[in-house]
Order: structure tokens, then sequence, then C-alpha cells
């Protein structure tokens, strides 16, 4: 596998001349404009799930609502996110990166503001699985987009700091709570249907707590889609593929100007002039300017190679899941000690301990020549062995230590399975691949909350739930360099000019590389 994860020799040669025209102009300033643009997806994404678990209190008190109920408001999001996964790769790999995000804000956008104009829980819950589906358009979208855009030795540092914006997201929307009703027993008056008009609770923020809650965690996604319709480009990977090569160049052009790099324009005219010339015949499967089939694609992520990565990382994105949003449903109510601390404090703390993670994940993924392989294990592994102290029969003073260390490694190894998924297949199909794992992953999120009120109604404690998690994240660790090819940051920029190769012996020669 190459530096974008395709093997070499199945490259077009405009996808090969435009990978290494990347890599030669670096990393600068350019790169991070989309690490700002797509990072606003999990600042958007961590903020409305944030408040959502807010409004979701205040509504009980509303509307009465019972737990089957209550937990559907949190659960149709998730199923939302794994529709959106599913859907997110056959717009991106079919009409581009850049569209899939734009879509992504727009939903998040209008569905999260609309929520304010919910009289019932049908409609809320109709509306916030639209909220989640957009969601789940837009993470493959930047999962993708962010490694076509940079680097090799770029790729893991970038992908941590544009997760590092879901805490951010969540401090954000804690603030937001705390801003509107930080205790959350804020009364019906001015929550009728009569008295609301779109942004009125921004003008009276006093009267109707959850449907000021609802605008304001919106406000976010707003503003980035304007600023992505202005300064978001295409991947310069995909519109190769597509044979859009003047468009390519023109952000390839971009790049090096904003990155103080020089680009050799005829080295690429020259490569895209072959891609061009192959394109006369007979359209291939490989052809730059192939139509789109999702039924050839998943056909070819089913076979060969790819079925082990693929069906591998499905699980590692089950455990991604279950641990970080499980954890995020989870530690308010096993941080009982924090009785003093009002409900907007106990959010800011459980976001905060994210935090760490991120710092922690980008200096590893700085060291280069380590297999992301490893990374995602021994995070996972150390995430196990730190959830033994939370269990009833380990000592009282190792719960709160072990609780942070457990929320620490679990953003760690939630951002290497991201950067290993991306990094793992071709641009062309990449979109799709990352879609199909992630979408499969949402078991995980969907049945944590599940399994999570299981534990408390039938053992009385979270053990049963804190096994499953040390389960999960243990089998991973344990399989991940069994199953998956390995390879570091200096072998992806070698392999990314070793274009003699073949397809097998390339992928065999990552699969023994430590």
């Amino acid at each position: 596998m190459g530096a974008d994860g395709a093997s070499p020799a199945r490259k077009s040669p405009a996808a090969k001349a435009v990978a290494a025209a990347v890599e030669d102009l670096g990393f600068g300033l350019y790169q991070l404009v989309p690490l700002f643009l797509t990072g606003g997806i999990f600042l958007a994404e961590g903020a409305e799930m944030l408040v959502m678990g807010s409004i979701t209190s205040l509504l009980h008190r509303h509307w009465e609502l019972n737990p089957a109920i209550r937990g559907g408001m949190v659960s149709i999001v998730f199923i939302g996110f794994s529709v959106g996964n599913f859907l997110s790769g056959q717009i991106g790999d079919r009409f581009g990166r850049r569209v899939s995000i734009l879509l992504a804000y727009a939903m998040i956008a209008f569905f999260g503001f609309a929520t304010a104009c919910s009289q019932g829980p049908g409609l809320m819950i109709f509306l916030r699985f639209f909220v989640g589906a957009g969601c789940g358009i837009g993470f493959p979208a930047a999962y993708s987009l962010m490694p076509e855009v940079a680097p090799s030795s770029w790729r893991s540092s970038l992908s941590t700091l544009m997760i590092g914006f879901m805490p951010l997201g969540e401090l954000i929307g804690a603030l937001v709570v705390l801003f509107v009703d930080p205790e959350l027993d804020n009364s019906a008056r001015g929550c009728s249907i009569d008295r609301y008009f779109p942004s009125r609770a921004l003008l009276e923020p006093e009267l109707c707590a959850w449907k000021t809650l609802c605008e304001m965690s919106a406000i976010p996604a707003f503003l980035f889609f304007i600023l992505a319709c202005r300064f978001m480009d295409e991947s310069p990977q995909f519109l190769a593929n597509c044979g859009r090569f003047d468009e390519c160049l023109e952000v390839l052009q971009r790049i090096a100007k904003l990155n103080g790099s020089e680009l050799d324009v005829e080295k690429l005219r020259v490569a895209f002039s072959a891609s061009a010339d192959e394109d006369e015949g007979e359209p291939g499967a490989l052809s730059p300017s192939r139509s789109y089939s999702f039924r050839s694609t998943l056909a070819e992520l089913c076979s060969g190679d790819f079925l082990p990565v693929v069906s591998f990382m499905c699980l590692a994105h089950v455990a991604k899941d279950f641990s970080v949003f499980g954890l995020s449903y989870m530690l308010p109510q096993y941080f009982v000690f924090l009785k003093n601390l009002v409900a907007k404090d106990q959010a800011s703390a459980v976001a905060t301990l994210a935090l760490p993670g991120v710092v922690l994940t980008y200096f590893c993924s700085r060291i280069p020549g380590v297999s992301l392989v490893y990374w995602m294990s021994g995070s996972g592994a150390l995430c196990s062995f730190f959830g033994l102290g939370m269990l009833k029969a380990a000592p009282d003073t190792s719960a709160a230590p072990a609780a942070y260390m457990v929320k620490l490694l679990a953003m760690s190894y939630f951002v290497f399975t991201v950067s290993y998924t991306t990094a793992a297949f071709p641009a062309r199909i990449r979109q799709t691949a990352v879609g199909l794992c992630t979408a499969a992953g949402r078991m995980g999120s969907i049945s944590a909350p599940l399994v999570f009120e299981l534990s408390k109604e039938v053992t009385g404690g979270f053990d049963f739930f804190l096994g499953c998690l040390m389960s999960l994240m243990a089998t991973v660790a344990l399989l991940a360099p069994l199953f998956l090819p390995r390879w570091g940051q200096a072998e992806e920029a070698q392999l990314l000019l070793d274009f003699g190769k073949g397809a097998e012996e390339t992928y065999a020669a990552c699969k023994s590389s430590a």
C-alpha cells in the first residue's frame, strides 16, 4: 500500500503525480484551512451531543417522558449517524469530499435549529435523526479529505487535531448550558408553539431554555457552512481520479502558494496527459473518469486484500464508538462523588478529560517509523488495563484516576483507529470504505447506552458495562498486529515513490514490515 493507502501499481499516472506533488509541497499554512473547516464537523457534533443531554433532562420535566422515549432521543442520533455514514461514501466518492462536508453542515444547522419548533417527542426524534445523519455524512468526508491534502508525515497528527475539535465542541456546549440554564431547572414558560418564531429563543434566552439550547447548538454549523462554502477546496486526489485536471492543478497551485513551495507544473501536465490518453480507449475500473458504482466498489472491498482489513476495522470501530460515546454517557453518573457540582460543571469536567488524550496522541503521532497498528493496539490494551481500576472490587482511591486514564486512552484509540482506516484504502474508494467501517462502528454507540442501563438495572453497578468495554478493547489490541498490514510514516513516503512493484508484492511488504 502506498502513502494514501493505494497500491502504487493500481494508481493512474495522474493520481501518482498528485500524491507525489502533495508530498513535495509539504506542510504549511494551506493545511490549516481544511483542518479548521473539517474540524468544525466534530465541533458541531460535540456541542450538539452534549447539549442534547441537557435538553432531554429539560424535556423530561415539560413532557413527562418515559425512559424509553428519553433513551430514544439519544439513540436516534446514533442511528442517524449510521445511516449517514453508509450514505457518505456514495456521496463523497461520486460527488466529492467538499460536497459531503457542505451537505453535513447544512443538515446539522437546519435540522438542529428546527428542533426548537418541536411540540412533542415524535417530531423531536424525527428531527434529531436527520441531525445525526448530517454528522454521519460529514465524518467520513472529513476523515478522507485530510490525508489527501497533507504529506504523509503529518497525516496522523492532523487527524488528531481535527478530532480534537470534538471535546472542544463539548466544552462550548457546556458553556452554552452554563449561560442558559446551569441548574437545568427552567420552567415551561414561553415554550408554547404560538409564542415561538425562528431565532426567538436567541433573542429571549430567559424564556424556554430547551428551545434556546437547540438554536444555540446549531450556530457553529451555520458559521462553518458559510466559511466552507467560501474557502474549502475539493480534494486534489478526488479531482485527479475524476479527470478534472484543470481544477486539480488550481488546488495544487494554491497549496504551493500558501506553503511557499514550488510546483512542477510541467511534470503534472505530462502525467495528466498520460491519464487522458489511457482513457481514450474503453474506460476501465481504474480509469480516472470512470463513473462511480457503489456495487463495484463494495465488491472490490469485499474481495482480495481489502476484505480482512475491512472486516477487522469494522470491529475496531465498534470498540471505538462503544468506548468513547459509552463513556460520555456513563461518566457523569460514575462520578457520583461530585455531588457538590451542578450539571454544567460535571459536563465540563467530562469533556475536559478528552483533551489530554488529544495532546498525548498528537505527540505520539509525531514519532516517525512507528506503525499506526501498534499505537492502536497499545492504546486499546492500556484502556482495558486501566478499566480494572473502575470495577467495584477495586480500591475506592483508584476509581477517579482510572476513569481519567480510560477516558484519555479511549480518545487516543479513537484517533489512531480513524487514522489507520483512512490510510488503509486508496483515494478512489476511500470515503466508501471509511463510511462502511464507521457505519458498522455505530453499533457500538447505539448499544452502549442500552448496555449501561441494563448493567445498572440488573447488577446495580457499572461492572457489566466496563467488562464489555474492556473485552472489546483487549480483543482489538491482541488481534490488530495479526490481521492488519503495518507500516510507519517513513515507509509510506518511500512506498509513494516505488511505482515498479506489483500490488501483491507491495501489500505483502507492508504486512511484513514492523
